[in-house]
């Protein structure tokens, strides 16, 4: 797999003619598939119309270069209605927050990762403060726990946060196989995000008996300075 970020700027090489023909621009995703549905590629030269590679078109992703059979694989957007639609959607996942379906937020996308061979979305790599409570850096999170793709939000199961798994330096570990050795971190950090936003939504009421609580029983020791008798002056010294 290959993070998205790491198509840009690859050159597109036609096998038959032995040429560049371009560089990939950007990823278009279809967020009901969940795959790479083509690559718009950007060529040298003004007033270039905009051209799109559908991912069957491709003949392979290698490390230093995009294949295509011919030339004719990069077609033009007036002939690919559909594509075009999905890349006026910019569904680019990066950046966007994600969110499970009990209304916990897990963190943002930073980038996500595709087959080569297929166009598939494997999954996303997640920053989060809640995640880095319990690792430092980043996790990696199976595309079989995304629910739904959107162009600001990506909904997640409420397993998520448990089946996510730590990228640090090429460790990869189950975030439910570190519990023990979390210890109490990790309850608390599993406990912060459930009870996300809970203390907003607390009745007034419950609050202002909290206050209530915490007055004096005896008016008296509440009454104003200026309602009490005078204090006498000391008497001066001689």
């Amino acid at each position: 797999m290959r993070k998205s970020k790491q198509f840009i700027s690859m050159p597109v090489i036609s096998l038959e003619e032995g040429r560049q023909i371009g560089m990939i621009k950007e990823l278009v995703v279809n967020p009901d598939t969940k795959r790479v549905t083509a690559m718009a590629v950007e060529q040298k030269g003004w007033f270039k119309e905009h051209k799109y590679i559908p991912y069957g078109k491709i003949h392979s992703v290698g490390d230093d270069a995009v294949t295509i059979s011919q030339t004719g694989a990069v077609q033009k957007s007036g002939s690919l209605p559909e594509i075009v639609n999905l890349a006026r959607e910019k569904n680019g996942i990066s950046g966007a927050r994600i969110v499970t379906e009990s209304g916990t937020m897990l963190g943002v996308a930073d980038d996500y990762y595709v087959s080569p061979d297929t166009g598939e979305i494997v999954g996303m790599e997640v920053s989060s403060s809640y995640l880095n409570a319990v690792f430092n850096g980043r996790a990696f999170l199976d595309i079989e726990h995304v629910l739904t793709i959107g162009k600001d939000m990506i909904v997640c199961s409420n397993e998520a946060l448990e089946n996510a798994v730590k990228l640090d330096g090429g460790l990869q570990e189950k975030f439910r196989g570190v519990r023990e050795s979390t210890g109490h971190i990790w309850e608390s950090t599993v406990k912060k995000t459930r009870e996300l936003g809970s203390n907003v939504n607390k009745p007034l009421t419950r609050i202002k008996r909290g206050k209530n609580s915490e007055q004096p029983d005896n008016p008296a020791e509440t009454e104003m300075p200026e309602n009490r008798p005078p204090r006498e002056n000391p008497p001066k010294a001689n």
